[in-house]
């Protein structure tokens, strides 16, 4: 058996990647591939107790407890659900992964790139993913989408400076690491987005469909 592959998901807030997640595990399903979707923060029965503490508006954390918190809920996260399933032949479908903590918490939170980048060396297993979806939509379309009654969480509550660095930490992810990278425009209605997906799947691993 072969192994299964990692696909991460990437955006700010309210760019659409959830629903197009789930949309994209049909997709997969239909060719006979075994797909298992997950997300961080978060990912295990401990990553989710963690992630209802990172999420919660009182919460005080310092930019760079965040930081490891999140990297805790990871480790637990690959050790527990995504080695195994690749290893097993699963497809895994991760909703924001290692791009997320140097657009969020490097660029956004202003915490060391060198910190961040050492902690992926450290604890990440050198599990990477084999293609990395970025949904392009800048914050001020982005927002627009959030539905008005939604009771925003700690980092949703953040002003647009912040998602504007945070985009700018994606386009640098982007630049160095172009090869894994691949940009959607989310600026567009469901179906396109998942087409746009879907050709870029097809592109790179139609081999491997059964």
């Amino acid at each position: 058996m072969s192994d299964g592959k990692l696909i991460s998901f990437e955006g700010i807030e309210g760019v659409g990647k959830s629903t197009t997640i789930n949309s994209i595990r049909e997709y997969l399903e239909a060719r006979g591939i075994e797909v298992y979707c997950t997300r961080e923060p978060g990912g295990t029965k401990f990553g989710e107790s963690l992630r209802d503490i990172l999420l919660n508006k009182k919460s005080v954390i310092t930019s760079e407890a965040e930081l490891l918190i999140i990297f805790s809920i990871r480790n637990q996260h690959i050790s527990e659900i995504i080695k195994p399933k690749l290893s097993q032949g699963t497809w895994v479908l991760c909703d924001r992964y290692i791009d997320a903590s140097i657009a969020y918490q490097g660029f956004g939170k202003g915490v060391d790139l060198k910190k961040i980048k050492s902690l992926i060396e450290l604890f990440t297993y050198n599990v990477m993913p084999d293609l990395t979806v970025f949904f392009d939509l800048k914050y001020e379309i982005a927002k627009k989408r959030f539905p008005k009654n939604k009771n925003k969480d700690r980092f949703e509550i953040l002003d647009s400076e912040f998602f504007n660095k945070v985009y700018d930490g994606y386009m640098y992810q982007i630049k160095e690491h172009d090869n894994r990278i691949s940009i959607i425009n989310a600026n567009a209605d469901k179906k396109n987005v998942f087409n746009q997906i879907t050709l870029l799947l097809d592109k790179k691993f139609s081999f491997l469909y059964k």
